[in-house]
């Protein structure tokens, strides 16, 4: 985040010189004319300028406030939407276990039972996530002591949670009656241009749909 904040700063800073840079030129440019503060050249070149770094300059104002205030939205409010994330799960979870009369994910090869499989297909669902600011601050704080990070592992296994539950879901919709052989695999997600950045990680699970015949 201080990254960021550093290279936002920055920009913003070179801009709004840039501005000013052409301003003092076209200034010393009208300096014999009194009637006129501005000539129409001077309009001509800085209204292009102005346009162009008009953006940039409201992005970086914009930046500067907002990440703050988004700071202290997840210092309030991270944990009870995680919460809130998490009891949408189990009920969501509690339907699709209901539909099916048991929960269809499973390790198992199905080895055992592949003499009544009428048919089979690949079952895949993803989710993206990522931690606050906030969340990443405990978890540095926590890596100072040593030991378990628990808010890490109740972000991850909001995670890991809301992929089986898509892979349910997506079995569901396709019409399979199980999902075997099922596995979880994490990858990180990180801005090439920041590799110590904020981390985002998406967890892919898939399995075997199968039908009974």
């Amino acid at each position: 985040m201080r990254s960021i904040d550093a290279r936002v700063g920055t920009i913003t800073a070179s801009l709004l010189m840039t501005v000013l840079m052409f301003s003092s030129v076209a200034l010393g440019q009208t300096e014999g004319q009194e009637a006129e503060p501005f000539s129409g050249a001077a309009l001509l070149c800085l209204g292009p300028i102005f346009l162009i770094i008009l953006p940039f300059v409201v992005f970086g104002i914009l930046w500067t406030v907002v990440t703050p205030v988004m700071f202290l939205y997840g210092v309030f409010f991270s944990e009870s939407n995680m919460r809130k994330r998490m009891d949408d799960i189990v009920q969501r979870e509690s339907a699709s276990i209901e539909h099916f009369g048991k929960d269809p994910l499973s390790t198992l090869k199905g080895a055992n039972i592949i003499g009544g499989i009428s048919e089979s297909g690949l079952v895949y669902a993803s989710f993206v996530y990522s931690p606050s600011h906030w969340q990443l601050l405990i978890a540095r704080i926590n890596q100072l002591f040593g030991g378990r990070v628990d808010v890490m592992h109740r972000v991850i296994s909001v995670g890991r949670a809301e992929a089986k539950q898509r892979l349910r879901e997506q079995a569901q919709i396709a019409g399979w009656q199980d999902v075997l052989n099922v596995r979880i695999d994490t990858a990180e997600m990180t801005p090439p241009s920041n590799p110590k950045g904020s981390k985002a990680v998406e967890i892919f699970a898939y399995g075997t749909g199968v039908r009974y015949g």
